[in-house]
């Protein structure tokens, strides 16, 4: 996996955090993965992608409901920390890789559907975003399903926060931290050039295990048209 200097430095930064942190949002499923699930079992998902999987928390949620999941990140550590956690969850059918999400390394077609939670808002441009997006058309299968979760502008952590580079904003409370925040109708119409929105709403989920606030996130359930 080669990538440029910038999402280097968004790797090495969530590389660190998992090191010193470890288990950063628990151990137990994000809400997006539980509501995702039936949705999943409605279409007859076998083949699923998780993008950003961190430590694998939702990878092995999804995993052990019997769905063939090939799990993705671009930060070394969390897929360590990862491999080390899951390594006696035997029987799920889980493939843990590095890699970068604006070029990933998988097939076209490949998956009946795609699920990344809290992490395409780390890409730091709408640019970036986009291609994303490409990348996620691209490895659905036709009639195929997505399920993203984003940061809103809504959202607390945006209190106090720097502007930095293509849009984004650097944490206050955690320098390196950076997020682009979108309102729900620009994520919207960018997920509309390439799919069918089915559903878009808010989700709230708990910072992290160090902070105890509510996060705010822009929910989308989309279809790659048939």
């Amino acid at each position: 996996m080669q990538i440029d200097n910038t999402f280097q430095k968004i790797a090495d930064f969530w590389s660190q955090r998992y090191r010193s942190e470890q288990f950063i949002w628990g151990q137990e499923p994000s809400p997006c993965a539980e509501d995702a699930l039936p949705h999943f079992r409605a279409w007859g998902v076998r083949r699923l992608l998780i993008l950003g999987c961190g430590y694998g928390r939702d990878a092995r949620y999804f995993a052990s409901e019997g769905i063939d999941v090939t799990a993705v990140d671009f930060a070394r550590e969390g897929l360590d920390l990862a491999q080390s956690w899951l390594n006696d969850q035997h029987g799920l059918s889980l493939r843990l890789e590095l890699d970068h999400i604006l070029t990933l390394n998988l097939p076209d077609a490949g998956f009946d559907a795609v699920f990344s939670h809290r992490t395409l808002h780390l890409l730091m441009s709408v640019q970036g975003l986009e291609q994303a997006f490409d990348q996620i058309h691209r490895v659905l299968k036709p009639g195929g399903h997505a399920c993203i979760s984003m940061r809103s502008p809504g959202d607390p952590s945006r209190t106090g926060s720097t502007q930095v580079e293509g849009g984004a904003a650097e944490l206050s409370f955690r320098p390196g931290h950076k997020v682009l925040y979108l309102p729900q109708d620009q994520v919207r119409t960018l997920l509309e050039k390439r799919f069918g929105v089915l559903e878009m709403t808010e989700m709230m989920e708990r910072e992290s295990m160090a902070k105890d606030y509510d996060v705010t996130l822009h929910y989308a359930i989309v279809e790659r048209p048939g």
